[in-house]
């Protein structure tokens, strides 16, 4: 995600000036490729910065504000582009200095590090800012532009609001994928062999990252919870039509999940 990022603002805003910090001597010395100036000290990255975005897993963000809180100057403004809000953003508010605004891009693969970065990867997503009583409206806009300058449209609701709806639209199709991939899995490798694209389509993000994914169901756990109680209760529904031999009920079941699938822009 951060390595998008980097990739799409040189793109896109050359007069800007990218810093970018890694945790790993690797990935600096690949970052280095494209941004002579990277760094694995994330101060020398963020000092004097107008903006900075942690774009690091949710739960080591708390770790890097504090690490930062004492060098940014107080017209910085942090953002992120973490899955989750609620938690986060509360926690940030608190720790950082200098204001914090609260994004998530809802965009991205199933790869991860530098190498898998995208300049274009941002082109037509949604990025949802969570704004609370104690953002500033400038820091406001300024998260506003930087999205803007990638190509996202801006959706903003409350971190709540957010961790409630992504757990359906973005978490429990994760889990839906890790689900389908473990039931087909015990029928061995010649059952995966034979997969087309439907199996492909619908499983590509069961290979994002394990510990990223296990962090982030934690994190929102209430949400996530509800959402596959919602699934489950939806198999539950389709798997008593097919026991009762009930085609006007499989096919209007299906007729739904096509009405609302083709309203996706």
């Amino acid at each position: 995600m951060g390595g998008s990022l980097a990739l799409a603002l040189r793109k896109r805003r050359p007069d800007w000036t990218v810093r970018i910090w890694a945790r790993s001597s690797a990935a600096v010395e690949r970052a280095k490729t494209m941004f002579p100036d990277a760094t694995s000290d994330p101060v020398a990255a963020a000092r004097q910065a107008d903006l900075c975005v942690f774009c690091t897993p949710v739960s080591a963000m708390p770790e890097l504000a504090e690490t930062l809180a004492d060098h940014l100057s107080p017209d910085t403004v942090v953002t992120d582009a973490g899955s989750t809000k609620a938690g986060i953003v509360k926690k940030l508010e608190v720790l950082l200095k200098t204001p914090f605004v609260g994004a998530h891009p809802m965009a991205g693969s199933d790869r991860s590090g530098f190498a898998a970065a995208d300049e274009d990867l941002f082109e037509g997503a949604v990025t949802i800012l969570t704004p609370t009583e104690r953002t500033p409206e400038r820091s406001l806009e300024t998260v506003r532009g930087l999205w803007q300058a990638v190509g996202c449209r801006i959706v903003e609701m409350t971190p709540e609001a957010h961790d409630t709806t992504v757990a359906r639209i973005s978490h429990l199709p994760h889990a839906a994928a890790a689900a389908l991939v473990n039931a087909v899995a015990p029928h061995g490798l010649k059952a995966l062999s034979l997969a087309g694209g439907g199996f492909r389509d619908t499983t590509r993000i069961a290979a994002s990252p394990p510990a990223l994914w296990s962090e982030i169901f934690l994190e929102n756990e209430a949400a996530v919870l509800d959402g596959l109680s919602d699934f489950s209760a939806s198999l539950d529904e389709l798997r008593q039509f097919i026991r009762n031999r009930d085609a006007a009920a499989i096919e209007a079941f299906l007729s739904r999940a096509k009405t609302t699938r083709d309203l996706l822009p």
